[in-house]
């Protein structure tokens, strides 16, 4: 259900800067509103119809693909082949969480343990948690709401839903797919406008039970201290290292990293922000890295062949290159791109990152990736491990006791084994550690973070029969 408001929220094309939407922003009444209608469709919708309707938006979310694309890029900035991955992820996420409404299920508990229940039965059931409010990003406005809304709905919540207000044109064609598949409006309720006044009157209200965010470190704080006892799932800030150890297979892993450092013109929590090489290999890495990233096409991310495309904005963009000027004020090697035009910036690469540049511990969000050099398994986990965050890191090794010693050692929510950081399949647990955030994404383990285990114990009483 959209909210009409007096405020009136702008929405940019982000390469032309053409203004593509305008839409209606809530007064703090109308939050309220949705809020008290979503507390009474908590738990209404059967099992077998959240998962009718999860994969009846899934289809028609696959029937509108080319106007879905469309949007994406004009919202985003970023290239079609990044919109449709997005939306290929966002239609096995609802798949994922409509198998998880059919298999919602509690457990046993050996309650006769416990003296005098030695003839008793205990179980629990798992029930809806209650309000859920939805807070999503800009860098993924599809799959990321997905990530938040469907496993919400398979539990038997009811959600209000805030968009990113740079991007928030996927998220309303998702309301729409699912609103159409089926689904009554008082489950889902969607709200655009700034997080400062909309996000922060929604989290602040008592009746919402559960606050799923991705966003800034900053403001992942700012939830938990005035949330109260509401649950909250928070994916936060990262500078997400991948390592290359002696024995990487380079042809495997440098196009990966090409990929990983610049997709969405780095604007990922997961990208890949240091490459840290172990000395043997370090030169020929460095080389050929830069080669392949000297050749990455950014532009216009509607022209074929592009695979860069503009930051969110001209801020973003500024921002990143003050750490880029920072990090070479340091002693950090420009050898490729970091030129910027408005919210345009050139593919870098640097070399080298000391430990007094913001750069090496900051989340740069942008596409440049630097490269730095380690001569020891000590000293490769010291550097990776040299940042408040702790989301994702990636270790290209084919030694096995190598692979398992970086699994143990780096601080990170997900290690992936000859793979970069970023690698995310959307069934695996994905959340960080540190401050990462805390709690995991994924139709599974959403689905039970969502929902509280009910004990119903039933207690035999003893009769005599004939």
């Amino acid at each position: 259900m959209a909210d009409a408001g007096t405020e009136r929220l702008p929405v940019l094309d982000k390469y032309t800067g053409d203004r593509i939407a305008e839409l209606d922003v809530p007064g703090p009444d109308q939050v309220d509103a949705a809020i008290a209608s979503a507390t009474r469709a908590v738990n209404q919708l059967p099992h077998q119809e959240r998962a009718v309707v999860l994969r009846r938006a899934a289809r028609l979310l696959d029937e509108w693909r080319d106007t879905v694309v469309t949007q994406y890029v004009a919202e985003t900035g970023f290239t079609p082949a990044d919109a449709t991955t997005e939306l290929d992820r966002t239609l096995l996420i609802l798949e994922l969480s409509a198998q998880e409404a059919l298999r919602l299920t509690g457990e046993m508990v050996p309650v006769q343990a416990a003296a005098g229940h030695e003839d008793s039965l205990c179980f629990t059931l798992r029930v809806p948690v209650g309000v859920v409010a939805a807070i999503t990003p800009f860098n993924a406005p599809l799959s990321t709401v997905a990530h938040k809304i469907a496993p919400a709905l398979a539990a038997g919540n009811a959600v209000v839903l805030k968009p990113a207000e740079q991007a928030p044109l996927s998220a309303i064609t998702l309301v729409q797919a699912l609103l159409e598949a089926g689904l009554p409006e008082q489950h889902l309720h969607l709200l655009h406008g700034p997080g400062e006044t909309v996000g922060d009157h929604l989290v602040r209200h008592p009746d919402v039970r559960y606050i799923t965010f991705t966003g800034s470190t900053e403001v992942g704080r700012h939830i938990r201290a005035v949330s109260g006892l509401a649950r909250t799932h928070l994916e936060l800030g990262s500078n997400s290292p991948t390592l290359l150890w002696r024995d990487a297979d380079l042809d495997h892993a440098l196009p990966l990293v090409a990929s990983a450092g610049y997709r969405k013109a780095g604007q990922v929590c997961t990208s890949v922000q240091r490459l840290l090489v172990h000395e043997t290999i370090a030169d020929e890495a460095l080389a050929r890295l830069t080669a392949l990233v000297r050749d990455i096409p950014y532009g216009d991310p509607r022209a074929p062949g592009t695979r860069v495309g503009p930051l969110i904005g001209a801020t973003a963009a500024e921002r990143a290159e003050r750490l880029l000027k920072d990090a070479v004020g340091y002693g950090s090697r420009l050898l490729t791109g970091g030129t910027r035009e408005g919210a345009l910036m050139a593919p870098a690469v640097l070399a080298g990152l000391p430990e007094g540049a913001r750069l090496a511990s900051e989340e740069a969000f942008a596409p440049l990736v630097a490269v730095d050099v380690f001569g020891s398994l000590d000293e490769a986990v010291r550097k990776a491990n040299a940042t408040r965050y702790g989301l994702q890191a990636g270790v290209f090794c084919q030694d096995l006791d190598v692979a398992f010693a970086f699994t143990r050692l780096l601080e990170t929510g997900g290690v992936m084994i000859n793979d970069t950081s970023s690698c995310h399949p959307d069934p695996m647990p994905y959340g960080g550690v540190k401050d990462s955030g805390q709690g995991v994404e994924g139709p599974r383990y959403a689905v039970l973070d969502m929902t509280d285990a009910r004990a119903v114990l039933l207690r035999h009483r003893p009769r005599h029969f004939l």
